[in-house]
């Protein structure tokens, strides 16, 4: 058992890698995403889930409007697929051209990227940080984090401070929220006459509402499956607030509705819209849903007077602020590679680190075995010198096995160039004999 412990400890060590598997707006649509992402209450299952299975050593998982990502330290990356395609029963050949995976080195790029702003729909949008530091801090609750992991996104969301300190990208706010306030604008002009419903109290909620309280509005009401939460965000803007199970017999008397709830299922349907045109004798109304599996069913878009707007159709409205971010972003780029070079040469040390300790922590085990061994028959009366023979010859063989199972890995590989390093490391001789 000793014997194996080094070799396989080693084999281990070397193979381990930091990789993430996701999709995000860029690889797929809304649907895609929409049956891919991951509810807030379901992180934690997942992340238990995917670190079952014993080549995936610890994880994060991402899940937002625009992106789920898995971010793993793992020795295999077929255990990775193979264990994120049982975590959603499906066969990989069906979200293959959907997904990326990503290992080491653009792992620890696209970490940086995606918690800086630079990956997002709105480039240099903040939103998406805390939402990344939500990520790590429920792997972290559920003890799924290794120390590579551990140190990766702490280095994240260090080069993200970096990132909106030193370049303008984080100037003339820009992002889900800010554009959906834009795009309401673009829309009726003012919105000085329009009676406008938040539904969610959550964070996407309070950010969108922070932004439309600096435009006038006729009326502003909150809506949430909890009244408390409700109340508390209504009193933030000094508004109305009413429970979810009221909304179908109060959302006739809004123009503007904007939507951003954790849902899995959709809490505004068909039937619902229909009953409230007929009260609003067909005025116009306007939707505006943020949510990721979204709050409106797909049916509410045949009807001529609901003007409705998921969250793929904001990108086609993020103009006005996006000419200087683009410029500010080629040094946000510049920050993030520096940072991901100097973050690789620390991971491949720590390997290294912890290769050689584990090594010297094995080959102390021996020591002690073999040593223990000797001296019980040295106290049952055994010759000493038979003793002795008998010690160097045990050190010597289980000492030998891990290096000489190595040779002939090497050797039945035909790696010419690893067959001469283990023949210079362990051959040759001492300068100072």
């Amino acid at each position: 058992m000793i014997k194996s412990t080094i070799l396989s400890n080693i084999q281990f060590l070397i193979s381990m890698s930091l990789m993430v598997v996701g999709l995000n707006h860029k690889t797929a649509s809304i649907d895609i995403r929409e049956s891919m992402s991951i509810v807030a209450d379901d992180m934690a299952k997942a992340v238990k889930f995917i670190c079952q299975h014993q080549d995936i050593k610890a994880c994060v998982v991402v899940s937002t409007c625009n992106r789920t990502e898995f971010y793993l330290s793992s020795t295999n990356q077929n255990s990775v697929i193979e264990q994120f395609c049982r975590w959603y029963g499906l066969a990989i050949d069906t979200i293959r051209q959907h997904l990326y995976i990503k290992n080491k080195l653009q792992c620890i790029e696209h970490l940086f990227a995606v918690a800086s702003g630079l990956d997002s729909m709105v480039l240099g949008e903040t939103q998406i940080l805390g939402q990344v530091k939500t990520a790590y801090a429920i792997s972290k609750q559920v003890g799924q984090l290794d120390n590579a992991l551990e140190r990766l996104f702490q280095s994240a969301f260090r080069v993200a401070k970096s990132v909106r300190s030193d370049t303008d990208i984080g100037k003339n706010p820009v992002s889900v929220a800010n554009s959906a306030v834009q795009l309401s604008r673009q829309i009726f002009g003012k919105l000085a006459q329009q009676n406008i419903l938040m539904i969610s109290a959550g964070a996407t909620a309070e950010l969108l509402l922070r932004y439309l309280s600096k435009h006038p509005y006729h009326q502003l009401s909150v809506c949430n499956r909890s009244l408390d939460k409700a109340h508390l965000l209504a009193k933030q803007f000094d508004c109305d607030a009413f429970a979810l199970a009221d909304l179908p017999s109060k959302i006739a008397d809004f123009d503007l509705i904007f939507s951003a709830t954790a849902s899995k299922t959709p809490i505004i349907n068909s039937d619902t819209i229909k009953a409230a045109l007929k009260q609003r004798k067909h005025r116009p109304m306007v939707i505006i849903d943020l949510a990721i599996p979204r709050d409106v069913e797909e049916g509410v878009k045949k009807f001529n007077d609901v003007f409705y707007y998921a969250i793929d159709d904001l990108q086609k409205v993020i103009s006005k602020n996006l000419h200087s971010r683009q410029l500010s972003a080629i040094r946000a780029k510049e920050i993030i590679s520096a940072e991901a070079e100097s973050f690789l040469y620390w991971l491949d040390s720590q390997q290294h680190t912890q290769l050689i300790h584990d090594f010297q922590k094995e080959t102390a085990k021996i020591r002690k075995h073999c040593l223990d061994k000797a001296l019980k028959q040295l106290k049952s009366g055994k010759d000493s010198e038979e003793v002795l023979f008998y010690l160097a010859n045990s050190l010597t063989n289980k000492l030998n096995h891990a290096p000489v199972k190595a040779i002939r890995t090497a050797i039945q590989s035909g790696d010419l160039d690893k067959i001469n390093a283990i023949k210079d490391s362990l051959l040759k001789k001492d300068q100072a004999q």
